[in-house]
C-alpha cells in the first residue's frame, strides 16, 4: 500500500472512531439508569478473582461474536446493508490500517443489533467488559495484519489475519466465509468456514472490480450506492 492509501485509511478510521466514540456516550447516558439484565449467569461479579474475570470476559465474547456473526453474515446477503459495508471490503491491500477502514455508519449499526441486546440481557461485570474491549481492539488489529499467519489445521479455534483475508478474498471459492471475528467455531457451526490451504494468501477487494481511491469517495459510498439502488427501483415503478 502507497503512502496516500495509508492516509486515507487513517482519516476514514478517524470518522469511524470519532462516530464510535459519540455512540458509546450515548449509549452509556441510555443505560445507566436502567440497565437491567434478562438473564444473570454472565451479569455474576467476579468477585476480585483475576481468572474469574477473564472466564466472564471470554463467555461474553463468545456472546458478542455470536451476534457479530449474524450481523456480518446479514451485511453481506442484503445490498442495503452492503452498501454500508462494502468500504471495508474495498481495500486491495489488507494491513493493519484496515481494520478501522469502516464507515462512519458501521458502529451505530453495530450498537443497535449487537451491543445494546447482549448488554440488556447478558450484563458483564465492568472489569471483564473492560477485557473483552481490549481483547476486541487486538483482535480487530490482528486479523487485518498483512503476515502469513495462520495456525494450520488448527484454525477454526481462534481468528487469524490468514483466515480473515479468505472472508476479504475475491476469489468465487471464498465469497461469504470466514464472518467470526475471533470465533471461528460460528462459522463451523453455521456451514460459512474454510480452512485456509498452506501458502493461501488471496488478492483482497471488491470482487465486482470497484475500487475507491479517494478520501470522498470513501465517506459518500454508501449514500451513492443507496441513491443508484433508489432510482433503480423508482425506474421499474414509475
Amino acid at each position: 500500500m502507497d503512502q496516500s492509501g495509508i492516509v486515507r485509511n487513517c482519516v476514514i478510521g478517524f470518522c469511524f472512531i470519532f462516530a464510535r466514540e459519540c455512540t458509546y456516550f450515548v449509549l452509556a447516558l441510555t443505560l445507566i439508569n436502567s440497565w437491567t439484565e434478562v438473564f444473570t449467569f454472565m451479569a455474576r461479579p467476579d468477585g476480585g478473582s483475576v481468572l474469574k474475570c477473564f472466564g466472564l470476559g471470554f463467555a461474553w465474547l463468545a456472546a458478542r461474536d455470536f451476534f457479530c456473526y449474524w450481523l456480518h453474515r446479514l451485511q453481506h446477503a442484503s445490498k442495503w446493508l452492503w452498501a454500508e459495508h462494502a468500504l471495508h471490503h474495498s481495500e486491495e491491500s489488507v494491513n493493519v490500517t484496515t481494520s478501522v477502514r469502516h464507515h462512519f455508519l458501521e458502529f451505530p449499526l453495530t450498537v443497535v443489533f449487537v451491543n445494546v441486546p447482549l448488554l440488556y440481557l447478558l450484563k458483564p461485570p465492568i472489569l471483564s467488559l473492560a477485557v473483552v474491549i481490549s481483547i476486541l481492539s487486538l483482535t480487530e488489529l490482528s486479523n487485518h495484519m498483512n503476515l502469513r499467519l495462520g495456525l494450520g489445521q488448527f484454525s477454526w479455534i481462534v481468528a487469524t489475519p490468514q483466515a480473515h483475508r479468505i472472508h476479504h478474498s475475491i476469489e468465487p471459492e471464498h465469497m461469504d466465509k470466514n464472518f467470526a471475528a475471533f470465533f471461528p467455531v460460528w462459522d463451523v457451526l453455521f456451514g460459512t468456514y474454510h480452512q485456509p490451504n498452506k501458502g493461501e494468501y488471496p488478492s483482497t477487494g471488491l470482487s465486482s472490480g470497484k475500487r475507491v481511491t479517494t478520501t470522498r469517495q470513501a465517506l459518500l459510498l454508501p449514500f451513492t450506492m443507496w441513491r443508484k439502488m433508489i432510482a433503480e427501483m423508482l425506474s421499474k415503478n414509475p
